[in-house]
């Protein structure tokens, strides 16, 4: 969970929400957390440093850079590419199991099978398996059917590799097999400088990014999903704009919240009063962030 964009006693700058602060500061917060989430999805920006991992299809348009989620960047870790199967289970017992599934998630793998309607669960979490022989010696202790063996020569490879959510996959009989991807793609290499560009007789690759805008130019094989990137970004400190919307955000959200603003309009004997229609958050709040939003997945979704 991303943290909040502003602090309470960022906050409770505003002479509104400090008032909150001292009658209902648990209701403060609930209005902080809100903001935050609301000015992440309309920006499409985390800003808080944190981070990821990704996975890209490579090779649709050779000449396009491949754009990180998140900016700016602060380290690429690694760029990974050709998933190749890492670990077979099966489960060898259809006449007690009518089904029998493996998947990962983020953070383990997960057995289930299926026998006369009851289901039974077992999960190998990576920290207690750190390697994909340690998670298939584990299986194979586990018994009802189970069995998994290890591929590819990825013995001692982590089992953290694996990519999350994949399946559930029928391994009832024949078995399924998860992936990892085991080709790591250096960056700055050497002909053409920039590009994984795997036609060259040379075998030569490499990749640059542009930090500021999160664009990582290169070369990369073409396939679905056939590139894993993890890296860091965000800001060390949410920047001085971001956080006066969020609070600005929390201010009108608490000011609003006593207001029913499906009606346009009250009447009190001869008075009438008329309410600004509010579909979308002041402009104040959208001149803040205007600089700050990421366009291409605006444009893109």
């Amino acid at each position: 969970m991303l943290p909040d964009l502003i602090t309470t006693s960022r906050a409770t700058q505003h002479a509104a929400l400090n008032t909150l602060n001292s009658t209902n500061p648990t209701y403060l917060a609930s209005l902080i957390t809100t903001a935050s989430d609301l000015i992440r999805r309309t920006t499409h920006r985390d800003f808080s440093q944190t981070t990821y991992t990704e996975y890209h299809s490579g090779g649709i348009y050779l000449r396009e850079p491949l754009r990180l989620r998140q900016f700016p960047v602060l380290q690429i870790s690694r760029v990974a590419m050709s998933p190749r199967p890492a670990l077979l289970i099966q489960n060898t017992d259809p006449v007690t199991n009518q089904r029998a599934t493996a998947e990962t998630t983020p953070t383990s793998l997960r057995l289930t099978r299926i026998a006369s309607a009851i289901p039974t669960i077992n999960d190998f979490p990576f920290t207690t398996y750190p390697t994909l022989n340690s998670i298939a010696t584990a299986i194979n202790s586990t018994g009802a059917g189970w069995i998994a063996s290890t591929l590819n020569s990825l013995t001692n490879y982590p089992s953290t590799d694996l990519r999350p959510l994949q399946g559930a996959a029928s391994a009832l009989t024949l078995g399924t097999t998860l992936e990892l991807y085991t080709e790591d793609c250096p960056a700055f290499s050497h002909f053409p400088p920039g590009d994984c560009d795997y036609t060259t007789s040379s075998g030569n690759f490499g990749w640059r990014l542009d930090d500021e805008t999160g664009e990582l130019f290169a070369h990369f094989p073409r396939g679905h999903l056939n590139i894993r990137i993890d890296y860091t970004a965000g800001f060390a400190q949410v920047p001085q704009p971001v956080q006066e919307a969020t609070v600005q955000l929390a201010q009108w959200m608490y000011q609003t919240s006593s207001i029913d603003l499906t009606r346009g309009s009250v009447r009190l004997g001869d008075a009438a009063v008329t309410f600004a229609e509010r579909k979308t958050m002041p402009k104040s709040i959208e001149i803040l962030l205007a600089r700050y939003v990421d366009h291409s997945k605006v444009i893109a979704r």
